[in-house]
């Protein structure tokens, strides 16, 4: 493999240099505890923030993360930064970026790191090294394994939940560096071939930069095989609903749930917000899908308890008696008998005049030594419940 320049000649790469001092730049701004979350990926890269996109691959996990990145993009970068220009490496490395950041984020969540980038630079120049004369020797044998081993080192670290890593970044990236290098060279040495293998070649770059994009949009909810895929929409909803904007923390948690259908704490924050907007029945269905994925948590269900109480009164104050008596019996199923609920309903079928049910209803209340006559204080609750913070399912 070719000897990389000194770091001394840094003057001379401008681009290679360049993206490697902003990657150390915001891994210690990150690192210090300043915010760097107008730089990270997360859907709003679609909604008019398309910069996070490239920006994403600047923040590090941690020192080894960056020093090995910054490594590699200095071997490879400083090589076809040379041989192309720095004006063509720019675009070069914008376009590993971009495409592999949105394949991640479309699989999974949103990824950091140059991984993605490196990746790219590796698949263009082991292309570059097989049809370019200029380039022998740019990348040998031992560099090729070292890349193929961490690759496949990587997707056992994250399907054995020992380190997730965006492997899907990983692949991306090299993928549209041959891909890259084929558009170059042609990848044959029959001249007559190569039109055709450029051709081909740039087509799938721009069906894998589609395919990436429409994964990371409309086709995301289908794509998406993450737990926590929805986590960034969620994140916003929570920002949303501190601020008291509740129809936007409605429609971010929507979203979330479009990725995250099983996540009970999307459901119950969903219904939360719907309950601040004064929607009981929206909230109403909301809590009713969380409590039926996590049946154990008592605060969700009480919730839902409280709130379908508050409807039934509601209802039974406005003379909707077929409304109010669902409602309360509804209550009563998911609580047991509750002397409060008991009573009210007795007193709805009063006012329809079914009086044997009632009485029915009231000797049952009075069992749980409460006295009918007055009925019991209505039980303090809030159908606004303090939201989950956790923005996992």
């Amino acid at each position: 493999m070719k000897k990389p320049p000194p770091v001394s000649e840094f003057v001379r790469f401008p681009i290679t240099a360049g993206v490697a001092m902003l990657a150390l730049f915001v891994t210690v701004l990150d690192a210090s505890g300043r915010s760097i979350q107008p730089l990270v990926m997360n859907v709003r890269a679609f909604e008019g923030e398309p910069w996070r996109l490239v920006t994403s691959a600047l923040p590090h996990a941690n020192a080894l993360h960056l020093v090995f990145n910054i490594a590699w993009l200095w071997v490879l970068g400083t090589m076809l930064e040379e041989r192309f220009g720095s004006f063509r490496l720019l675009g070069l490395v914008l376009l590993f970026a971009a495409g592999s950041a949105a394949a991640e984020y479309a699989a999974f969540v949103g990824g950091i790191g140059l991984s993605g980038v490196v990746y790219g630079l590796f698949g263009l120049a082991w292309v570059l090294d097989r049809a370019d004369a200029r380039m022998r020797g740019t990348v040998d044998a031992r560099s090729t394994q070292l890349f193929i081993v961490w690759f496949f080192f990587c997707i056992a670290t994250t399907v054995f939940d020992v380190l997730p890593v965006a492997n899907v970044a990983h692949g991306v990236g090299a993928l549209l560096g041959v891909l890259m290098g084929l558009v170059i060279t042609g990848g044959l040495r029959v001249a007559r071939r190569r039109a055709s293998v450029r051709a081909g070649a740039g087509l799938g770059v721009l069906l894998v930069v589609a395919a990436s994009g429409a994964g990371a949009t409309v086709l995301r909810p289908r794509v998406n095989v993450s737990k926590d895929g929805g986590g960034d929409s969620a994140r916003l909803a929570y920002e949303a609903f501190d601020a008291g904007n509740f129809d936007e923390a409605i429609s971010r948690y929507e979203k979330a749930l479009e990725v995250s259908p099983k996540s009970a704490t999307f459901w119950y924050n969903l219904g939360i917000a719907y309950a601040r907007k004064g929607k009981l029945d929206d909230a109403t269905r909301a809590y009713t899908q969380a409590v039926a994925l996590a049946p154990e948590n008592t605060g969700m269900k009480r919730t839902l308890v409280d709130t379908k109480r508050s409807r039934a009164d509601a209802a039974q104050a406005d003379g909707k008696h077929d409304e109010a008596i669902r409602l309360y019996e509804e209550v009563l199923a998911l609580d047991g008998d509750d002397a409060f609920s008991l009573y009210s309903l007795s007193r709805t079928y009063e006012e329809l005049g079914r009086h044997e049910e009632a009485g029915r209803l009231r000797a049952r209340a009075v069992a749980l030594h409460v006295d009918p006559g007055n009925g019991p204080a209505e039980p303090s609750f809030d159908v606004d419940a303090g939201i989950e913070r956790d923005a996992g399912p």
